[in-house]
This record gives structure tokens, sequence and C-alpha cells, in this order.
């Protein structure tokens, strides 16, 4: 095991905008927030920095209503918390008087094995509560009703707010029963004693400006104007400097100073130099007279201090004159890279720097962006980094174990840890011996995360033929993609269900994942060469351990074709159309078209058997390419299919995308319903949108998106 250092391990966020009460989940390294755009991953980067950023000024004065919690509704007398903790302390990080300042002096054995996953860590808290004074939380105290209560509240000012500082908290405050233990329970109108605070709980007033003075927090804005802050005084470069000064050779230095000084010597003696020194003698001779004007002289007094040369110093592109015809997305790398070479000279003085790099998306090339990624990767030693992008690509190279992805729910975001307790489930549920399920899937998941992660809802499907018709099936059949229905399809292949299924849970990624597979259930007579005893088994086995695994799992569900894919699609007369085209592309004997045709309506041992010997001789994936050329809007999906569907996108499904669907499908029947599409047309509200809809379902249904509405209507009630 290589060396310890000192990072930030979790970050916990209450009441702050759209984060009500969340807990971000960091390693060494180069960690990733991911989520859609408004979802909460500039709130999280500005919380950190509110805490931990000593240039990033905020306080009571800057406090607004709208930084509580949107879901607060009212944000009188509520706290905002914000808490870090850190971890891997060392004997020598503990040296440092500020680092032992927020060491806890005792440390809570069950907080650090529930919340830490340790008993054996050093931790570090630092945290801020943006709370009411003392006064004001004594009188809401001391109200004797709700009602008391309630006008007393409607007091309380921005301005009575104050911003506290503690060290060496070891509480979850995301768990409401902690939050009503130090704030109160606004519902009954009872508001904590302040006389009463715990220090156990709370943790002990802080100074935060010497914390801050040893914890370096650098962001980097999409939008940083990089070529004004190298002008800066306290830019990089002169940092850089300070740091090896004391490295440089004394005779270099003495070097330097004697050139300096003779510069000095040569700006002063040149001719016009000089006669503007004697004009300015001879005009205060004019104003005040020989006897009181001083005698000056006009030199050149460049600073000979290596530091204040420092300020001199700037980066040259070597095919640019200036460092400003650069692009954005230039300058915000050599800035960056600029600041990893300041923390590597200053790691004796920092405890811990911080790298916030806002949506690099946004200016830096595709490629650039992997590239930057895996080689930030590579600063843990010194310097963490924590990254918020929406990008797929960045995903794409982000370690899963390192990925924070923020969901939006309405008001309020959450955010899922896609690997928390993961092997916890392969050594008890799956059984793993002696493998970490964790290192499985991040190498499995090396193409497809990104579908995982951004995501609405998921189809989890075991063969070319699903993966490459289902997409098809619902757009012409539905009138919309899957990604409209927010649901990213993976196709597991070999891979087991289970292994994929398992990130979607309470504990980890809160997504709907639908599981579509086989039963196998044989459709063939016993002498047909496609039965298969072995088949039928292993597909009772396989149902049996996914009911077992996900039984209980909200987020997971199951769908069975009783049969195969290619045999459920064939069930539905309305597809035999498509299939018998595919027997005249395939075939070009006459009877054999003949025979194939007939046995499509015969038994249904007899279209089974056709099928199967169909899709084998194109091949599966070749036999759903060419299906899905076939179909069109009188597609009929499997019902298993239809529910998986229902079941993944049950999140994002809205009156709008279901109304899309009605007025696709309804214009397939023509002007035949004349009074239907006057409903449609007039219908504007959301209300007169849902009572077309229900219209339409009742006059159509057996349509194919009233079947569809009707398995979402049977989700949501239970």
């Amino acid at each position: 095991m290589g060396d310890l250092f000192m990072y930030l391990k979790y970050l916990q966020i209450v009441n702050y905008k759209n984060l009500k009460s969340v807990r971000f989940n960091f390693s060494q390294g180069a960690n990733t927030i991911i989520g859609e755009n408004d979802c909460g991953k500039s709130n999280a980067v500005n919380a950190l920095r509110i805490l931990l950023d000593d240039s990033y000024y905020y306080n009571s004065k800057k406090l607004k209503d709208s930084d509580f919690s949107y879901d607060l509704g009212e944000w009188r007398g509520h706290w905002i918390i914000i808490s870090a903790v850190f971890v891997d302390i060392t004997t020598k990080d503990k040296q440092n008087e500020v680092c032992a300042e927020i060491v806890p002096e005792q440390e809570n054995e069950n907080f650090l094995k529930s919340y830490i996953n340790s008993s054996n860590q050093d931790i570090g808290v630092v945290t801020l509560f943006i709370r009411p004074q003392k006064a004001i939380r004594k009188k809401l105290y001391e109200a004797k009703s709700k009602a008391e209560f309630d006008e007393h509240i409607k007091l309380v000012k921005l301005s009575d707010y104050e911003f506290f500082y503690t060290s060496r908290s070891q509480s979850d405050f995301t768990d409401p029963e902690v939050y009503k233990s130090i704030v109160g329970d606004f519902e009954l109108g009872n508001y904590c004693n302040p006389d009463d605070d715990d220090a156990a709980v709370l943790g002990s007033k802080l100074n935060i400006a010497d914390v801050q003075e040893h914890i370096s927090v650098m962001f980097v804005d999409a939008l940083r104007d990089v070529a004004n802050e190298m002008r800066k005084p306290r830019n990089p470069i002169r940092r850089i400097v300070e740091a090896v000064e004391a490295q440089i050779d004394p005779t270099d230095i003495e070097k330097i100073k004697e050139k300096i000084s003779e510069l000095n010597l040569s700006i002063s003696e040149v001719e016009q130099i000089g006669q503007i020194g004697e004009q300015i003698n001879s005009k205060l001779m004019d104003m005040i007279g020989m006897v009181y004007s001083p005698e000056i002289a006009l030199e050149s007094q460049l600073n000979d201090e290596l530091n204040a040369l420092s300020r001199y110093l700037s980066i040259k592109p070597s095919n640019q004159n200036d460092i400003e015809l650069l692009g954005l997305g230039h300058l915000n790398m050599i800035y960056m890279a600029l600041k990893l070479v300041e923390y590597k000279f200053n790691r004796t003085r920092e405890l811990i720097n911080i790298m916030i790099i806002e949506e690099p998306e946004a200016h830096i090339h595709t490629h650039i962006q992997k590239t930057l990624f895996d080689n930030l990767k590579l600063t843990k030693d010194y310097t963490q980094v924590i990254m918020t992008t929406h990008s797929a690509h960045l995903s794409e190279v982000s370690e899963i174990s390192k990925i924070n992805v923020v969901k939006t729910i309405g008001n309020v975001s959450h955010v899922m840890h896609p690997i928390l307790n993961l092997d916890q489930f392969g050594d008890e549920k799956l059984e793993l011996k002696n493998l970490k399920l964790s290192d499985c899937i991040e190498r499995y998941l090396d193409a497809k995360r990104s579908v995982l992660l951004f995501s609405k809802g998921v189809l989890l499907v075991e063969g070319d033929g699903e993966e490459i018709l289902i997409p098809n099936m619902v757009k012409i059949g539905l009138g919309v993609t899957l990604d409209e229905l927010g649901i990213g399809l993976i196709n597991v292949g070999s891979t087991v269900f289970e292994y994929i299924a398992c990130l979607f849970d309470n504990d980890r990624i809160q997504r709907h994942c639908s599981i579509i597979t086989d039963r196998d259930i044989q459709a063939v007579e016993v002498s047909s060469s496609f039965y298969s005893e072995n088949a039928e088994i292993r597909g009772g086995s396989r149902q049996a351990k996914l009911n077992r695994l996900f039984e209980n799992n909200p987020w997971v569900s199951t769908f069975y074709a009783e049969n195969t894919f290619e045999v459920e699609f064939a069930k539905s007369n309305d597809n035999l159309t498509f299939i018998s085209g595919i027997i005249d592309i395939n075939y070009s004997d006459a009877a054999t078209i003949q025979r194939h045709k007939k046995a499509l309506k015969g038994t249904d041992q007899e279209r089974a058997n056709t099928v199967l010997t169909l899709a084998k001789s194109v091949g599966k994936g070749w036999y759903a390419t060419l299906l899905a050329s076939k179909i069109d809007e009188s597609v009929q999906i499997p019902p298993y299919i239809l529910s998986a569907i229902a079941f993944a996108c049950q999140e994002v499904i809205t009156t709008d995308i279901k109304f899309k669907m009605v007025s696709y499908s309804l214009s397939a029947y023509g002007v035949s319903n004349d009074e239907m599409l006057s409903i449609m047309k007039g219908a504007v509200s959301v209300e007169e949108k849902e009572q077309a809809i229900s219209r339409f379902c009742e006059t159509y249904p057996s349509d194919i998106v009233s079947l569809f509405l009707e398995k979402m209507d049977n989700l949501y009630l239970g």
C-alpha cells in the first residue's frame, strides 16, 4: 500500500438550494460529479467553496432566501449545513496545529463504522452552520404554542442569520432525525433550546480562516479569465517562485541583483529621463521657491528582490506573440498546469489541495477532455480533483468508483453512488469468491457506463435481436424514441444480468432498470431440432435466481418472454405480415416459401418452428435488422416488452409525451374519427390533454399506445 495523503472523503449538504439532504463521496485523485443541466452540480461546488475556499467571499450579508432548499417552502428558521469529512490524516499531518484542531479528540466508533466504513481511520471534520442567531433561536424555543411559533417565524430575517463554523463534529446531518435534534420540529412548532447545543453533535467552534490558510481550493470556471488571473500580483507563477526561491543558488541571485542595478543606472542616465527630473525641479521652485523646494531626481528603482521580479515573468506560446491570443480551452489548461506545479512546490505548507474544474466540455475538445482527465488521475499524491460534467465522453473515462451521479426529482436533487456496498452484495448475494464485483463492473462498463449514468431508466437485454428491434418497435409503434422516454438500452450479451442490475438499488443508482429475458419454455414439439429441455431448465433457474435477488428491490424488475423474443414477436397476427416479408427475401424456392407461410398460420408449434428456422438461417441479429426495415405503425410490441418499457420510464413519462403518442397513433387512423381529432386539436391545458388521452384509450382500447398507457396506469396504481 502506498503513502497516505489526507483527502476530502465526504461532503454533506443540507438545505442548500436544490440539495436538500445529500452526501457526496470522494476518493483520492480525480473525481467526477455527473448529472444533467440544472441538477445541482454547480450548487455542490459552490457549497464546498463557501466552506473551504478563502477566495470565495460569502457571508451573512450575501445570504439570499433562494439559497435555502427549494423544497422547504418557508425557509425562515431553517439551517443550511455544509460539512466536510477528511480522512487518511497522518501523524505528520497532525503535527500541524490547524489539522490537530479538526481531528476529534475522542472518535465516535459508531459514526466511523457506519459513515466512514472503518474504525481505524484518523478523520478531520469542518462544518458550517448557517443558522439564526442565538437570540432568535431562543425566541423560537420559548414559543408556547404552534401559533406563537408561527408568528415568531414570520419575523425572522436574513440579517438574523449567522455563519457558525465548527470542527470535530461526528454527525450525519443528512439524517432527518439528527436535523430535528439540533434544529427542531417545525410541524409541531418545537424549536431546540440554543442553551443546550451539544458540542458532540455540532462540534467545537472554529476560526475558519486558520483552516482555509492550509487548505488550497482552486476553481476553474468554464468562463474563467485566465489572462487576467495571470496579471494579478498573487498569480501562480509568483507563488511558485516564492516556493523555489530558497533553492536558487545565491550566486545566481547576486548576478541578477547586479544586472538590475546596472539596468536602473542605465535607465536613469538616459538624457530625456534626466530632463524630466530637471523640469519637475524647475516647476517646484516656481511654485514654492528655492528655500522650500526639495531637490529631486527621476531614477529607475526596479526592485532587485526575486519575489518582486516574478511579477514580470509570463508565459508565452512558442508560436504566438501573446498568451491572450490562445483560445479559452488552452488558457484554462495552462492555468491548471501552473496550479498543479504550485501545489507540488507548496506541499510542505498545504494540508490538502483541491482543484475544482467545472464542465470542461464547455471549452475543451472531446479528445483533449479524455487525455486531460486520464492525466489528472496521476496527480493524486498532492492534489484531489473534483470535476463536474454532463459529458458522456468524460463519463467514459471516469472511474465508476469515483463518480457521484446527481438525479433531480421535482425541486430536489439526490446524489447516487454507483458502487456503494456493491462488493458486499457480491459477497453475500452472488457468493463471489476472491473477486471484487466493483472491479469487474469497472472493466465491463468501459463502453457502456454513459448509458447507465445518464439515462433516466435502463433496459437490459441479452441478445442482438432485442437490441436492434426494440428501439425500432418503440419509435414506429409508439411514435417516440427510447431517448425521448429517457431510456438507455444495454445488451449484456453473455454477461449475467445480476452483475449489472445490482447497480440499481436504494444504496446506489436510484433509477428503474428492466431486465428483459427468456423463460425458454419450449414452444416447439419434442421432435423438433430446436427443442432443448436443458434450455427450459436454465430458463427456470434464471427466473428463480433473478426473482430471489431483486424481489425486494424497487428499482429492478424482470420481464420474461414465455419462449424466446422471436417467438413472442410472432404471437401477434399483426406481426405475421412482417415475418412473411422476410420469408420472401430469404428464400427463392416457391415451395419453401409457401410451406413457411402456411406454418405461420398453423399451430403454435408450427409457427414457432418456422420463426426459429428463419432466425437461424439469417442470424438473429440480421433477422431483427430485416424486421426493423419492414415494420410499420401496425406493429404489435410483445406485452412483456411493453411492460418493461413502462417500468423503465415511469419517472419521466409526462402528459406531453403521452399526448404525442396518442396524436401519432391517431394519425394512423386517418380521418375516420372526426370527433376524436377535434378533441385532440382543442386540448391545450394539461387537464384537457389528459382528458383527450383517456378518450383515445376508451375509443381504441386495443391500440398499442392504449395498451402501453394502461400499463403505465397500473404502475401508478401499484
